[in-house]
């Protein structure tokens, strides 16, 4: 799908050399302030969220939005309510995340389905990632689109031969209450999973720096 929107690096050179990148998936309004998937528990995660992208930014990472933006005609409307149409007020980034959109370094990418992965142009650019060493992963829902974007992207490294770390940080993803779906063993459920996968899951944004240092990753500002 031809859905992406680019900040103002130009991707088309040789500088798309960051060694750091942050994906965001999902805090679109329709999945945090209203409409039929919509979860206003979700805002809680926005403070820690625009923590994580001022660290990106201080130390030279490149910041990724990954939204859904649904065609009418979306063969996932068969399994979940009508939500976040293209073009809608549910498809857009909420307010307090959306002036960074603008920023550069950053990058929006939407999608048709629950997989973020499977939009080619993103693809692309991970392939085009050579310096890449960290990743880190935050967003909803965490059992879903979270998860499935995690062990895509971790495959999808080994397919491209990048030897990058990728941290998914739990105080950055959630999931939903329903019946039938329990949120703390659904929260379980993806981080075990998510593990297996080879993805370390920390527990806060000071856990991940303490990481990153052990591990040569961190950058001093």
């Amino acid at each position: 799908m031809e859905k992406r929107k680019v900040g103002k690096v130009n991707i088309n050179t040789e500088l798309f050399n960051y060694d750091k990148a942050l994906y965001i998936i999902d805090m679109n309004n329709g999945f945090v302030n209203f409409g039929a998937m919509a979860n206003t528990s979700y805002n809680a995660l926005i403070p820690h969220q625009l923590r994580m992208v001022e660290k990106f930014r201080k130390e030279g990472g490149m910041v990724n939005f990954i939204l859904e933006a649904h065609e009418d005609d979306a063969l996932e409307f068969k399994k979940y309510p009508i939500h976040c149409l293209k073009g809608s007020e549910e498809a857009k980034l909420v307010k307090e995340l959306a002036p960074e959109e603008d920023k550069e370094d950053t990058y929006t990418y939407y999608k048709n389905s629950i997989n973020g992965m499977l939009n080619d142009e993103l693809r692309e650019d991970i392939k085009r990632l050579k310096a890449l060493r960290e990743i880190v992963i935050e967003g909803v829902c965490a059992d879903l689109c979270v998860m499935d974007f995690a062990r895509t992207l971790a495959r999808y490294l080994d397919e491209v031969g990048r030897d990058a770390q990728i941290f998914v940080v739990k105080e950055g993803i959630d999931t939903f209450d329903a019946e039938g779906h329990n949120r703390d063993e659904w929260m379980d459920i993806a981080c075990k999973v998510m593990e297996q996968a080879g993805i370390e899951v920390v527990e806060t944004f000071e856990d991940l720096e303490n990481r990153e240092q052990v591990l040569g990753l961190r950058k001093e500002v």
